[in-house]
């Protein structure tokens, strides 16, 4: 990944004690301009997104793979935040969680901090769409779920992880992205609607998240599937990643 200096100065005012000196950023891939259909037919199950749409997104940028527990330690450690806890299952290249969407919320802003900018929370159409990186099967690598794609439930080929995995340890769908199916929940920017015809719930106290995690069924892990949670909730199966305008 690639490191740069973050100096104090360019930190958010009264908000840290000392910068990290060499921060790992989010390694982010460019996502092309493109028009894709958004969505599950009418007849899919309860939890994908329905009724489907056709989207145009211009160019953008997402990361690699969630944000890791490396990478919001050091800004946790620079800001004077709490260490999130990890459950016993390891820091590091873990993605991270059991934090609340203020809390990746707040780091996206430290990173923006560091004079780059443009860093941010993905839309639901925006996550989809790099999920399916150009694909129209039910997953990325075919129809039928294989859990030597994905950390989903139960355990066998490559998963062999009851919980979350480091990030990375699957194959990268086709636009390079890594944990685009299972592992952790992510949360996105787009506040909580029944559907896609449904304007969102009034006050926006929770948000749409996408992706399934280690203990999805097939129906989860699917990139049409959504589900929602509260800006206050943190578990260990609900991490995020960061998007970036181009």
């Amino acid at each position: 990944m690639r490191r740069i200096l973050l100096a104090a100065a360019l930190l958010l005012a009264g908000c840290v004690t000392a910068a990290p000196t060499d921060y790992p950023l989010p390694d982010m891939v460019d996502i092309p301009t493109g028009r894709f259909t958004m969505g599950a037919p009418p007849d899919a199950d309860a939890q994908q997104g329905k009724p489907q749409r056709e989207v145009q997104l211009a160019a953008f940028q997402l990361a690699r793979t969630p944000i890791t527990f490396a990478q919001y330690d050091a800004f946790a450690l620079a800001t004077g935040r709490v260490l999130p806890p990890d459950d016993g299952l390891g820091r590091g290249a873990m993605p991270v969680f059991n934090i609340t969407r203020a809390d990746m919320l707040a780091y996206i802003d430290w990173l923006n901090a560091s004079g780059l900018g443009g860093y941010r929370l993905p839309t639901e159409a925006e996550w989809e769409y790099a999920a399916r990186a150009g694909t129209s099967t039910g997953f990325y690598w075919g129809d039928e779920p294989d859990q030597n794609f994905a950390n989903t439930r139960g355990r066998g080929g490559r998963d062999q992880w009851e919980y979350t995995s480091p990030v990375a340890s699957f194959p990268a769908n086709p636009w390079g992205l890594y944990d685009m199916a299972g592992n952790v929940w992510e949360m996105t920017a787009d506040c909580r609607s029944a559907d896609y015809a449904t304007p969102p719930v009034p006050g926006c106290a929770s948000h749409m998240v996408r992706g399934g995690d280690y203990s999805s069924s097939r129906r989860g892990q699917r990139p049409t599937a959504r589900a929602a949670a509260g800006d206050e909730f943190a578990s260990g199966s609900l991490g995020f990643r960061v998007a970036r305008s181009r």
